[in-house]
């Protein structure tokens, strides 16, 4: 069976680009997905290369989704039945509800516009329409440290600040004072203008941190 590595290594297809640290990391935490019928949606997806190869990669998926901002993406054409692209932005009510008619999804994809702001987001709308035992994949964290992605090393809102908080969030249950969890997230929540009363944080399993990647594993709610 070949890895992603060996996909991306061999592909003529579109373009995709993607960091050789990356394809390591997700063949280790991919290769349980791999002959599932998988639906996969990916945030950004540029020249739509990737998903030609997630396409290979995952043989029996039911969908793989891409979606971009970028109107030119809505040229791009696909021989695989499978590979579908929605036009947009993602954090918009009116792209969102495009995304979601495919109900949830077992793998999520954030390759946007690498923004704190989108990305913390990002994670509001979507991690409810991720599967039990799913992954949401944070790429490219390391333009969370630079100003222009609305970041630094001591910016208190950037999006690994965000996650950094989550890992606080799985043990709530061991905090020892009479607050609830969206309280920790007080800051984001009222400088990026989301609501988190809905959100699923206490199905957050586990939150993993590699150079510039974060995984995110939802686990049962019972």
């Amino acid at each position: 069976m070949k890895t992603l590595k060996d996909l991306y290594k061999n592909h003529s297809g579109k373009v995709s680009d993607k960091w050789s640290i990356y394809l390591d990391q997700y063949e280790n935490k991919l290769r349980h997905y791999k002959e599932l019928p998988v639906k996969f949606f990916e945030i950004g997806i540029l020249n739509g290369g990737s998903l030609e190869i997630f396409s290979k990669y995952f043989s029996n998926a039911k969908l793989i989704l891409g979606c971009d901002i970028d109107p030119k993406c809505k040229k791009l054409q696909y021989d695989e039945p499978n590979i579908r692209v929605i036009i947009g932005d993602a954090n918009e009510e009116k792209t969102k509800s495009e995304v979601v008619k495919h109900s949830k999804f077992d793998i999520i994809i954030d390759d946007g516009s690498h923004v704190s702001r989108d990305i913390v987001k990002t994670f509001c709308n979507y991690f409810n329409h991720l599967n039990e035992n799913g992954l949401f994949i944070i790429e490219d964290l390391h333009c969370s440290y630079q100003t222009q992605h609305g970041g630094g090393i001591f910016f208190p809102i950037s999006s690994i600040n965000f996650f950094k908080k989550l890992i606080d969030i799985i043990n709530y249950e061991h905090w020892g004072i009479e607050k609830k969890q969206e309280w920790l997230l007080r800051d984001f929540i009222v400088n990026y203008q989301i609501d988190l009363k809905n959100l699923a944080l206490d199905q957050i399993h586990s939150i993993e941190f590699v150079n510039s990647l974060c995984f995110i594993k939802k686990k049962s709610s019972k």
